[in-house]
């Protein structure tokens, strides 16, 4: 593996349980809390609620509270003491909002907090399957009372605008008073954060919000908050009811920043008392409050009428049909199995499926990259939701068109007459990169989407989604090579693109990185295609669009041309690919001298210094090797992988789940089952030490990639998926699914076959290792796995 793989894990595989359908905590650990809100965190596509505690927590100073709306965000200007043209302007924070969470119970003027008050008999376990959270304790009052304190919750995805908790308490030893507190908290703190780490988002509600209205009445409390500097206005609103006694008396609190109910009542021991509590988000634009607070107390109204548990049937159902297509199952490692479903289920949890949002690189799950969204979508995420649920990748690509004009805008502004060049990292689709060598300078985030595209378009054959959406990102962006590059005389005339900064962030600004070139030419490939097929087959869907981006046909004959002799750097003597033209000739880095508290190097050294030595962040040249398989020989990935993978850091953790995929394809089964290993509970065991600020949704979708394309050698070629299995030699079978054109069909994989199931849609072919097999509905194909298809 490479030089500094795993030194970072910490043992947190026991403390969240090895439980194949969830994650459960047996004990509160201050000093593991604030990564427990990451693990537990809930969401939906548009809310996202982190696990936090409904009564807070104390005793750790990083606890960070945080319920989000994805695709929302507050622009805060960068200032530059040395600024240049066309640097960025403006960060996009991804807004925090008024937290509905916020419950607390109190007895003899004691009031109970997790981390400072006796508990017993503490759970708590996130559920794959029912997408529930469920707590449940024994508080100790110093007087000696005891309550059971039990809470559900779920953020509901039927419906995209609630949340839902179910609170109750049982007095275990006592008659006697008590009271709760309910309440939408709009002022809450962030935690501390380490200011060095650029990888640290920094959010703050007070600092994105401005407060317009606010109303509190017993059972009832909304805000209205408009984002600074924006014309977006949040509803923010909670609705709630108590059952199992009657409150000897209530009282609506209004206090800085927190609306909401204090209930006084009396228990009788044995006797449950339960709170159920409603929470709504809606947003619009000025103007449109009135409708806000409609939509609000409708959405209010209807889930008090059907009741939390009607929510979790149906949250249960939907999952359940999430599960039937997604589900990898992995036979005899628990740990591996519940680090696969963790990372698919927190992967549909926070991926944006409106068409206006997309999933950050921390999903909803926390502040980290302030929200961002980056290439990691097109490139690791897309390809599950394309086999999976190809409506959801759909929806993350017709994010990429809502920005379109956005991206034209910075193509303008780096100085491109014609094209869209998408920034590296945004919500609201301008450049939030500061740090150009690693952000602007990766002009592959163009390729990454005509990738996406691509791959999308061969399993559904959605060419409404081209015509719609589709051609016109492909065109737009295919116009910024031209910009770009130029046909070099000292090359020999070949198609060459300089200062550009690829995948591997250790090397930036150079001339012909590999993996650029590499994807720039997929790119125009796949644009002249679609250019062909709609002149043949929609020709005024064709014209339309020509007319309406002033497309000429010397445009496309330059794009073939630039496609056919695109420069690729190949070292005859060493038969490898450099990663650029240069890269070759820097000394390596010494690795044997440096300290392992130095990883990541990022946080430790200077760019420059860095940028000086050939040492990778993660993968480049074998990432492309991945991606376009297809266009280069098994020798050639042999000696790219024998060269790069020791002088790989793995610092990204982008980098492991795709060195697996390539090590399945070269035979190094090993190899591959150890990175494998590396990304598949990379967040569960906290192996880089930073998930406290999010889950790593690339690499989490990465670890599905490393079994079905890896493990399984899934392929699309000749217009069909092809599959090349071979079994791990720990495990005595696995199985997954894979959704192609409108068929579904389940793979499993055992120590003596491979069975091919179709489980939905029509008749299909496949292939499997090379051999074209025939599917039919209620007809499983089993294939005899060879002896040199199983691992050692």
């Amino acid at each position: 593996m490479g030089k500094k793989s795993n030194k970072n894990k910490e043992n947190h595989m026991l403390y969240f349980g090895g439980k194949d359908w969830g994650v459960h905590e047996e004990a509160l650990d201050l000093g593991r809390s604030t990564l427990a809100e990451t693990i537990f965190a809930q969401a939906n596509g548009y809310i996202g609620t982190r696990g936090t505690h409904e009564e807070g927590i104390t005793g750790n100073p990083t606890s960070t509270e945080g319920t989000y709306l994805n695709g929302l965000f507050v622009r805060d200007p960068y200032n530059y003491p040395e600024n240049a043209h066309a640097f960025a302007t403006h960060n996009n924070k991804i807004i925090q909002v008024p937290n509905g969470k916020a419950i607390c119970v109190s007895a003899d003027s004691e009031t109970f907090l997790p981390g400072e008050s006796v508990m017993e008999d503490y759970s708590r376990h996130l559920d794959f399957q029912t997408g529930l959270m469920e707590r449940s304790l024994i508080w100790s009052t110093t007087s000696g009372k005891r309550l059971k304190i039990a809470s559900r919750r779920l953020v509901s995805l039927n419906n995209l605008h609630l949340l839902a908790i179910e609170y109750q308490i049982t007095a275990e030893n006592f008659d006697g008073g008590a009271q709760i507190e309910s309440c939408l908290d709009a002022a809450y703190g962030a935690g501390e954060v380490d200011p060095d780490d650029p990888r640290v988002g920094h959010l703050s509600i007070t600092k994105s919000l401005v407060k317009k209205e606010e109303k509190a009445e017993e059972g009832a409390s909304s805000y209205l908050h408009q984002i600074k500097d924006s014309d977006v206005i949040i509803r923010s609103a909670t609705s709630e009811t108590l059952q199992g006694t009657t409150p000897v008396r209530s009282h609506v609190l209004k206090e800085k920043g927190r609306l909401g109910t204090r209930y006084e009542m009396t228990l009788k021991q044995g006797q449950p008392v339960t709170l159920t509590k409603f929470i709504t988000y809606h947003h619009g634009v000025a103007g449109e409050e009135d409708t806000l607070a409609s939509r609000a107390a409708d959405t209010l109204k209807a889930a008090q009428k059907t009741g939390f548990a009607h929510h979790a049937v149906t949250q249960q159902q939907k999952l359940a049909e999430f599960w039937s297509g997604a589900d990898v199952t992995i036979d005899g490692d628990p740990q591996l199995q519940q680090g696969i479903r963790f990372n698919l289920f927190h992967i549909y949890q926070s991926a944006g499926k409106d068409g206006r949002s997309n999933i950050g690189a921390k999903g909803l799950t926390g502040p980290g990259y302030d929200g961002h969204y980056f290439w990691d979508t097109e490139i690791y995420i897309i390809p599950f939701f394309v086999y999976s649920y190809p409506e959801v990748a759909r929806s993350l690509l017709e994010y990429r068109y809502s920005i379109l004009d956005k991206a034209r805008e910075r193509a303008r502004q780096m100085s491109y007459a014609k094209g869209a060049l998408f920034a590296w990292r945004t919500i609201g689709g301008e450049e939030c990169s500061a740090f150009f060598p690693a952000g602007t300078a990766q002009y592959h985030i163009n390729a990454a989407v005509a990738y996406a595209i691509r791959q999308y378009l061969q399993a559904t054959q959605d060419w409404d989604f081209i015509g719609k959406f589709g051609a016109e990102i492909l065109w737009e962006t295919a116009r910024i090579w031209m910009g770009l590059g130029h046909f070099n005389p000292r090359k020999g005339g070949q198609f060459c693109i300089h200062a550009v900064t690829g995948p591997d962030e250790y090397t930036a600004m150079v001339d012909n990185n590999f993996y650029t070139n590499a994807m720039a030419r997929q790119h125009l490939r796949t644009a002249l295609e679609v250019a062909v097929h709609l002149k043949k087959h929609d020709r005024k869907c064709y014209d339309a669009l020509v007319e309406k981006l002033c497309l000429e046909e010397s445009e496309l004959a330059l794009w073939k041309k630039a496609e056919e002799n695109m420069y690729l750097p190949y070292d005859k003597e060493l038969g490898i690919n450099p990663q650029d033209d240069t890269f070759l000739d820097k000394p390596r880095w010494d690795f044997e001298n440096t300290p392992t508290e130095n990883y990541p190097l990022l946080l430790h050294y200077h760019p420059l210094v860095i940028y000086r030595h050939q040492v990778l962040k993660q993968i480049d040249v074998m990432l492309a090797m991945v991606l376009l398989g297809e266009q280069f020989d098994a020798d050639l990935k042999r000696r790219n992988f024998e060269y790069y993978d020791p002088i790989t850091t793995h610092d990204s953790t982008l980098s492991t789940s795709m060195n697996s995929v390539a090590c399945s394809e070269l035979g190094l089964y090993d190899k591959a089952y150890q990175y494998f290993e590396e990304s598949v509970r990379m967040d569960l065991d906290n192996r880089h030490r930073n998930t406290e600020y999010g889950l790593h949704t690339a690499c989490m979708a990465g670890s599905w990639m490393t079994v079905v394309l890896g493990f399984g050698g899934m392929q699309i070629r000749d217009d069909k998926p092809n599959f090349n299995p071979y079994l791990p030699g720990k495990w005595p079978s696995y199985s997954f699914s894979v959704r192609f054109r409108e068929s579904r069909v389940h793979v499993a994989v055992s120590s003596k076959e491979v069975v091919y199931t179709l489980t939905d849609g029509g008749a299909l072919e496949i292939a499997h290792g090379g051999k074209p097999l025939k599917l039919a509905p209620g007809k499983p194909v089993t294939v005899p796995l060879a002896a040199t298809e199983h691992a050692a």
